[in-house]
């Protein structure tokens, strides 16, 4: 393969030579070459057949056959060492084929390679949807921390971004409690949270500049001092708590970036444009931001084995839910009046960091609705036109 290029360059060369002779070499070389690249995609093909095979045989034989028992379905699936510990928890829209990936395929995260030989037993738990599957897992990691689990674990870790009240060297913050109105939050990464807050530092001051806002990107951060302070915390109060502003603040930061890249400034145009996926990131998980779904009732159905499986949602949690094998515009109302009456005996969660995930959850679902009637619940809410939406999306 080195002498390739080499060997090319010869040929091409105006050396007398008769082209078919040239041709000829040409084609045997590449046919040599193609044939070496065949017997290397081959040697790590075999290779890893070969590394699967002992995988297969290191599989206890109780273990074999409990992953032939585990069903083709949704669900969560508990791994236990041999002291009967869960050391992982996980769901899946396929039991049998998830669990079974651990043992009969390769995998590359130190992780997964750390706790499969120490899985003993297999707990699975069938669950009618998929959503169903997220919730139970999000709560049991939750509760069970199993060592190998990172998502959903440390909630009490979660924080929040605060604009201070008198600190001109850092005039974001964050906190692992809500202090004040100038808290937002929780962001599930402190890292990930720090990596915006010092970015943004180095735009100080913000001032206001028409419906705008006007700073400079310093490669030193700069601490706002005298009038500058006051304007530059107005400016964060405003960007962090007001949506027009925010949005306002992210198209100053893309026209300074197209400005810089203009000007053939493309480390500055790329500065520019991490600090705009920094604050996006804020936006994305203040606490101030409100969904399409929240303070809404809504009723979510989707087919299932058997039936179908409604839901009745309120500010991201699940109020009530049921399994129908055949629905009804009467079947829908009485559901509804029966959620209207847990929904006023609901007790109202204050833990947001642990109630944080649970909201990710059912508002991601309630986003990926492809197969799923979604409908809010108010003066417009039909029942026969949610059961027809439902019957259509089934059969897609």
């Amino acid at each position: 393969m080195k002498g390739w290029p080499v060997l090319r360059q010869a040929f091409i060369s105006k050396e007398p030579i008769f082209t078919p002779i040239k041709i000829f070499i040409l084609v045997i070389i590449r046919i040599c070459c193609r044939l070496g690249q065949s017997s290397r995609r081959l040697h790590r093909d075999t290779k890893l057949m070969a590394q699967r095979v002992v995988n297969l045989a290191k599989i206890p034989e109780h273990l074999k056959e409990r992953i032939k028992t585990v069903p083709e379905k949704p669900g969560i699936y508990k791994m236990k060492d041999k002291y009967e510990n869960v050391i992982y928890v996980g769901k899946s829209k396929k039991l049998r084929s998830r669990v079974k990936s651990y043992f009969y395929t390769e995998c590359k995260q130190e992780k997964i390679k750390q706790m499969v030989p120490r899985i003993h037993d297999i707990d699975v738990t069938v669950t009618d949807t998929h959503l169903e599957a997220q919730i139970l897992e999000c709560e049991l990691i939750k509760n069970l921390k199993p060592i190998y689990n990172r998502q959903f674990k440390n909630d009490r870790k979660y924080v929040y971004l605060r604009i201070e009240d008198d600190s001109r060297h850092k005039p974001l913050s964050i906190v692992s409690k809500r202090l004040n109105e100038y808290c937002t939050g929780p962001f599930r990464s402190r890292a990930r949270l720090a990596e915006a807050v010092n970015i943004i530092e180095n735009i100080y001051p913000i001032t206001k500049c028409g419906r705008g806002y006007e700073f400079q990107y310093s490669v030193l951060p700069r601490s706002p001092q005298g009038e500058y302070y006051e304007e530059n915390r107005e400016c964060l109060k405003e960007i962090l708590f007001r949506e027009e502003c925010l949005e306002a603040f992210l198209s100053d930061i893309e026209k300074k970036m197209e400005a810089a890249s203009i000007r053939f400034q493309y480390e500055t145009a790329s500065i520019y444009r991490d600090i705009a996926e920094h604050v996006k990131y804020i936006n994305k998980n203040r606490s101030n931001k409100k969904s399409e779904f929240e303070d809404r009732d809504i009723l979510m159905g989707e087919k299932i084995e058997g039936g179908y499986k409604v839901f009745y949602i309120s500010s991201n949690r699940v109020i009530l839910k049921k399994k129908c094998k055949r629905l009804t515009g009467t079947i829908i109302e009485s559901f509804i009046r029966q959620a209207w009456e847990l929904k006023k005996q609901a007790k109202h969660y204050t833990d947001e960091k642990r109630e944080l995930d649970f909201k990710k959850i059912i508002s991601t679902e309630l986003r990926s609705n492809g197969t799923k009637a979604v409908s809010f619940i108010d003066s417009r809410f039909a029942a026969d036109q949610f059961i027809s939406n439902l019957l259509k999306k089934s059969s897609l």
